[in-house]
């Protein structure tokens, strides 16, 4: 099939564009001709790549020039260009572009599905700012420039799915998991010798206010047992230098570096827990990457989160925003570390994995796509996922 990604940006500037580049290299393995609709393209020779202007939005330059991001601008020319004889389009993002691409499909009769990849959570984290009405006014730009032009919606988790359903969206809505990457799974790796007998704790993504690392450290500052714990801040970003300070506070001084790739799948593997304290996720990659390497997952109940569902039980949730329940969840995990450990709870995480890997997500969209391209039932009849509840 020929399917065109409509996306602002495509590139590592966030969890949606890494998504997106690891579904498209895997769709163009198996087969497929992929075109990508783009302000920036990481690799701006691809034959495939169809350049639009771009701009950056007013109040978040600094934020978009660290993502190195831009917002899509619209051009008829070049989206005619690129659905030439297309099978599908697919709108990553509700953006200002969403709307003129979604005109140029339907003008060409090209199925057009939308994309849940960015809550206004997010945009509102990258300015700096909270506020209802801002929050509202993002959610009707949305609904404007796509949901409510489209007939169909991929998401990534039923989280996502249920919040689009709550703010009045009307589409066909279908979640499939964005996947486990391929390369998280069990290894063999020596467990570094710094790590000794303590209780290693990990998180690993951008050091940002929504993924709230500096709760992680008040945690363990609060819990009984601070000083056999060990805390990983694996990653950087525009709190960096903020977490470093506030991480003086603990006995046991945090690792609070950016991490090579191989250093990444060792610290997952050998750590005793990955703590996910964002308030913010659609899905949560981090965290799913963890799940794959059989690492227990300590996650924040935030409303704003689909991360939640990977959870094992309630002993391995906390209330959003607060580090004393955090502690009291770490303080009973130090004291059941022998179960933490073992291969019994390995075997759980490892089963859970097994719904959100990335051939078995890969295989649902393929099969969602032709549905759309050939429709066989109503849309209305199934929702593809990959873990159903």
């Amino acid at each position: 099939m020929i399917i065109v990604f409509a996306i602002d940006s495509y590139n590592d500037a966030n969890g949606g564009t890494i998504a997106t580049k690891r579904l498209v290299e895997e769709l163009k393995k198996r087969g497929h001709e992929i075109r990508i609709v783009a302000a920036i393209h990481e690799n701006p020779d691809d034959t495939n790549f169809y350049k639009i202007p771009g701009f950056v939005l007013p109040g978040a330059e600094e934020a978009q020039e660290n993502m190195t991001f831009l917002f899509g601008k619209n051009d008829q020319k070049v989206f005619k260009k690129a659905m030439e004889g297309a099978d599908i389009v697919q709108v990553q993002f509700p953006f200002l572009m969403a709307k003129g691409v979604v005109k140029a499909a339907k003008k060409m009769n090209i199925p057009v599905v939308g994309a849940f990849h960015v809550q206004p959570q997010n945009i509102m984290a990258a300015l700096g700012k909270t506020s209802k009405l801002l929050e509202r006014f993002l959610w009707f730009s949305f609904k404007y420039f796509l949901f409510n032009r489209v007939d169909t919606i991929v998401s990534p988790s039923k989280f996502a799915s249920e919040l689009l359903m709550s703010e009045g969206v009307k589409a066909h809505h279908n979640y499939i998991s964005n996947g486990i990457p391929v390369e998280y799974v069990p290894g063999n790796y020596d467990r570094p010798d710094w790590f000794g007998n303590k209780l290693v704790l990990i998180n690993v993504g951008r050091h940002a206010d929504e993924k709230r690392q500096k709760l992680l450290i008040e945690g363990v500052k609060l819990s009984k047992y601070k000083e056999d714990i060990q805390l990983i801040l694996a990653g950087r970003g525009e709190r960096t230098e903020v977490l470093k300070e506030a991480g003086k506070a603990l006995p046991v001084k945090p690792y609070i570096e950016y991490i090579s790739f191989e250093d990444k799948l060792r610290f997952l593997n050998t750590a005793d827990m990955y703590v996910h304290g964002s308030i913010v996720e659609l899905e949560s990659l981090s965290t799913s990457e963890a799940l794959g390497c059989g690492l227990p997952c300590l996650i924040s109940d935030s409303k704003y989160s689909a991360a939640s569902q990977f959870a094992l039980d309630d002993r391995f949730l906390f209330k959003s925003d607060d580090a004393e329940d955090l502690a009291k969840k770490i303080d009973y995990w130090y004291e059941h570390r022998d179960e933490l450990r073992s291969k019994e709870m390995k075997a759980k995480v490892l089963a859970e994995a097994e719904y959100y890997r990335f051939d078995r997500s890969v295989n649902e969209y393929e099969a969602f796509v032709k549905d759309i391209v050939n429709p066989t039932r109503p849309p209305k009849e199934y929702i593809l996922a990959t873990k159903r509840t």
